[in-house]
């Protein structure tokens, strides 16, 4: 019986000890836990401020950067100035149909602007159309937009051909010259007078023949 509660006495500070230390251990994993989540709360809060830093930076930069407009529009305005510079107000005609004169010339392309003048190329024995012209505009633009819409355009049963002259041709030169039109003499004599001037004449007339032996009666 003395050996059984001698042994029991030992085994109580054993026990005694194991209990200590697990309570250290314990105590020890808690405060590693707290360290860790406080350590997590510290660098999370230092990530918010270095977004927050960020985003104030970027608003400050939007704020001072400056945006320059872009203008296109402009571009494409001089190209085309480009473009119809290297070419005249002068626009040539083929496959003209048959009665399409000047005059129907002028009154079909005068929707598209104001001419300057309309020339049709014609036989110079017959007078007849030879089916081709040119026609020159004011404005340079209004020539380009009628050789678009015209070329290849249906007129009583032929298809127009439309070209854009360019510049410095032979054909505007062409155009400078206008030919006088063909004027009446003007009769500086009365009617009584030229009656006169002819009977005179051809009693002369009447009186040579008498003279070399032929009659004649008027």
């Amino acid at each position: 019986m003395a050996k059984v509660t001698a042994n029991k006495k030992l085994n109580a500070p054993v026990k005694e000890v194991k209990e200590v230390q697990a309570s250290t251990q314990l105590e020890e994993e808690i405060h590693t836990e707290s360290s860790d989540e406080s350590a997590d709360d510290a660098t999370s809060g230092k990530d918010d401020d270095v977004v927050e830093g960020l985003s104030s930076d970027e608003e400050t930069n939007t704020s001072t950067h400056n945006i320059k407009k872009l203008t296109p529009k402009t571009k494409t305005k001089d190209n085309s100035k480009k473009a119809t510079d290297m070419y005249s107000g002068i626009i040539y005609i083929s496959r003209l149909p048959k009665g399409f004169h000047e005059r129907q010339l002028s009154k079909y392309f005068s929707q598209f602007g104001d001419l300057k003048q309309v020339k049709l190329a014609r036989n110079k024995k017959t007078g007849n159309s030879r089916h081709y012209g040119f026609i020159e505009f004011v404005n340079k633009d209004d020539a380009k937009i009628a050789q678009e819409s015209m070329n290849n355009y249906l007129v009583l049963g032929h298809l127009l051909k439309v070209v854009l002259m360019p510049k410095d041709t032979k054909i505007e030169k062409l155009l400078k010259y206008r030919p006088s039109k063909f004027s009446l003499n003007t009769t500086k004599k009365s009617e009584e007078e030229l009656k006169k001037n002819a009977n005179i004449k051809h009693e002369l007339r009447l009186n040579k023949l008498s003279e070399s032996g032929i009659e004649f009666k008027w």
